[in-house]
């Protein structure tokens, strides 16, 4: 550690360019000294989330001109919409689609792609059910499940609770008394407060309203 504080300060003072990744803020890393923790806030703070799908199918698109190949729309419309994990894999899909496609003869299809690439689409299911809106709420803000299922006050707890049932209601389309009821037996008025809650905090809380949408970006990628 204080290898990389020294070579970080040379580094700087040399004028040179710094880029560090992390999952969690620089204020909620643990295991560093202030020292480091507070060098890592001199610069820009960018969330940076994976493309989304009209993202992908453009960088299909610039990749299938790059490579002349004729991509119709709707083919590059289900790549990007299943193919998710990176953009290496994605321009990968394509070339291989579009190899077998010019080896075989056969037209550029929808078809094609489902069964050329079967063993590394994703299929887009239904929406995420409450278990995995809990999961993710509770890992981005660095609780347990169990706690935002229980009755826990401490601050952090409850906001991420909040948040977990602000964005079932988003995301599901289950109702009040029952998204109470996934929640470990909470009343329907609980819901509606943590909804209206997060609702007014999102609008005076920037980095509060990064989070969550964040998070919902995760959970309808």
């Amino acid at each position: 550690m204080e290898e990389f504080f020294h070579t970080f300060n040379a580094l700087h003072e040399g004028g040179k360019q710094i880029f560090v990744t992390s999952d969690k803020l620089p204020t909620e890393i643990e295991g560093f000294e202030e020292r480091l923790r507070s060098r890592f806030q001199w610069g820009l703070i960018a969330d940076i989330q994976p493309p989304e799908v009209e993202t992908r199918v453009a960088i299909l698109k610039k990749k299938a001109t790059t490579d002349h190949i004729v991509l119709p729309d709707d083919v590059a419309l289900f790549l990007g919409t299943h193919i998710r994990s990176n953009v290496r894999e994605l321009e990968g899909s394509l070339i291989r689609l579009a190899a077998f496609a010019s080896l075989t003869g056969a037209a550029l299809t929808v078809e094609l792609a489902q069964d050329v690439l079967k063993n590394i689409l994703v299929v887009r299911g239904d929406k995420p059910d409450v278990t995995a809106i809990i999961k993710v709420v509770a890992e981005a803000m660095q609780v347990k499940p169990q706690d935002i299922l229980g009755d826990r006050r401490q601050q952090n707890i409850a906001r991420a609770r909040q948040v977990a049932m602000y964005l079932t209601r988003k995301i599901t389309a289950l109702s009040y008394p029952v998204i109470g009821e996934k929640f470990g037996g909470k009343d329907h008025s609980t819901v509606i407060n943590a909804e209206q809650r997060i609702e007014q905090l999102m609008g005076e809380d920037p980095e509060l309203a990064r989070v969550v949408e964040s998070i919902q970006r995760r959970l309808n990628s």
